[in-house]
């Protein structure tokens, strides 16, 4: 049979006829609402969700959110795509479709003006409904035990196969995506791991100093960081699906989207921390401090400071710099300050960038407020100011770095070679943001440079000056 494809038999003709009953939390939804919820609760008003943790008898969770201001936003939750269709196909042939809902009747009706083709919103009673479920056909998953399934009219599976221990007849098999392995490397964000490649850098600049040993620790390092890395993006994806899905391209995300679902998102986070803590236990006691340094200021960034207009990209900056104090804690080498300098003004200068290029593209759409982040067009020149001005002091700290420490320390034989990274570093910024300003930047710098052939030149270029120097 088909994705929505009615069946041919008799029962199933008849069934077809009989009113739809389409549960909102079991099946039209892609999203668990309670979930949602205490995530939006979690963001917004925690110790409002600690009191109701607390309390003997709780309320439903969906509507303490609601109570306090929060809980997901019913025009933005996603639905299944292959029954929304199903379901418009059945109301332009006459049929009448019911909404069924359990947990949040205001939501029910906000989803069920949204469609437009519900004739009624009522709220679920499992008992009555079985008492009747000869008078309509329902919607269901392949893997719910809806008791209901067991005596309705007809079924409409959302899956594969009819769920088990049912004899109802099924009117059509509707497709639903699974969780599958693209998704979740999505969601943990593993082209991002790029970023992690910071923690080399002090062994890069050690030059003849560092050995295998110190290349091993620097990978160990990269692993304990990518970890917690995704650990931060889980959380950070999860408490913002709101605002994910206002925007024009974070909509998609493995979670915003439902493709993912929550409760397996939430269970993954200690599992990624726990693997980076084991991993952490090779290292040197100095280096898991650093990274569990940059994984609680990650949970910082994403409870609070990334809601702060220009906090958030010092934020961001500093995250950076962080990954570069556990490289070099990792091989206990010594911390230079002047490079934590030009790590902190570059990648201040590049989380501007991104930030401007978020911005600008709102506004050639005719926006003005970037969403849940506290800035406006009207902060444009203040980003392009503040991003180029710290992008150029980067190049003149990194310049400072090596006459103050590499060029007296004489680690590289040829060390006079490594000034030459300086104009390649200072041009690639000045295109960069070049590019930002017409209108070219469209997602993340690091990215773009992955992507980029002329980026990907002057890492080319970049790795040649080391090795003449060496």
């Amino acid at each position: 049979m088909t994705a929505a494809a009615s069946a041919t038999s008799p029962c199933a003709s008849a069934a077809a006829e009989a009113p739809l009953l389409v549960p909102l939390e079991d099946a039209l939804l892609r999203t668990d609402l309670r979930l949602e919820a205490a995530l939006s609760l979690l963001r917004r008003a925690p110790l409002a969700l600690l009191r109701w943790l607390a309390s003997p008898g709780r309320e439903p969770i969906v509507a303490r959110a609601r109570a306090e201001g929060a809980g997901p936003e019913p025009s933005l939750l996603p639905l299944e795509p292959a029954l929304v269709a199903y379901l418009f196909d059945q109301h332009a042939r006459g049929r009448r479709l019911i909404l069924s809902v359990r947990e949040d009747l205001a939501s029910g009706r906000a989803i069920a003006d949204r469609l437009g083709i519900f004739e009624a919103v009522r709220e679920a009673n499992a008992e009555s409904d079985v008492a009747e479920g000869a008078r309509f056909a329902l919607v269901v998953r392949s893997k719910v035990d809806d008791p209901r399934a067991r005596s309705a009219n007809g079924l409409v599976v959302l899956g594969s196969r009819p769920p088990a221990r049912t004899r109802s007849p099924v009117e059509a098999l509707l497709p639903v995506e699974k969780a599958g392995l693209r998704r979740w490397l999505e969601a943990l964000r593993l082209h991002q791991w790029t970023k992690n490649l910071l923690v080399f850098l002090p062994v890069v600049l050690a030059g003849p100093l560092s050995g295998v040993s110190d290349w091993v620790r620097a990978l160990v390092a990269f692993l304990v960081v990518g970890l917690l890395a995704s650990a931060g993006y889980l959380v950070n994806d999860l408490l913002d699906l709101d605002a994910d899905r206002r925007h024009e391209s974070k909509c998609t995300r493995p979670f915003a989207s439902g493709a993912l679902p929550l409760a397996a998102g939430i269970a993954s986070v200690p599992i990624l921390v726990g693997l980076a803590a084991a991993s952490s236990t090779l290292l040197p006691s100095r280096f898991a401090l650093a990274a569990g340094s940059y994984f609680f200021a990650s949970l910082a960034y994403s409870f609070w400071l990334k809601h702060v207009a220009f906090l958030d990209v010092i934020s961001l900056g500093g995250l950076f710099t962080v990954r570069v104090i556990a490289g070099a804690f990792a091989i206990a080498a010594p911390v230079s300050y002047w490079l934590l300098t030009f790590s902190m003004f570059l990648f201040l200068s590049l989380a501007v960038l991104k930030r401007y290029a978020e911005l600008d593209q709102l506004a050639r759409r005719g926006g003005t407020e970037l969403v849940d982040r506290g800035y406006s067009t009207l902060d444009l020149p203040l980003l392009v100011s503040l991003g180029v001005a710290s992008g150029v002091a980067s190049t003149v700290i990194f310049v400072v770095y090596l006459v103050t420490e590499h060029f007296p320390r004489a680690l590289y034989s040829r060390p006079g070679w490594l000034w030459l990274a300086f104009p390649v570093l200072l041009y690639w910024l000045v295109r960069a943001w070049r590019l930002a300003v017409h209108g070219r930047m469209n997602e993340d710098p690091v990215l773009f440079a992955l992507r980029d052939p002329v980026s990907r030149a002057m890492v080319v270029m970049v790795l040649g000056v080391l090795f003449l120097a060496w």
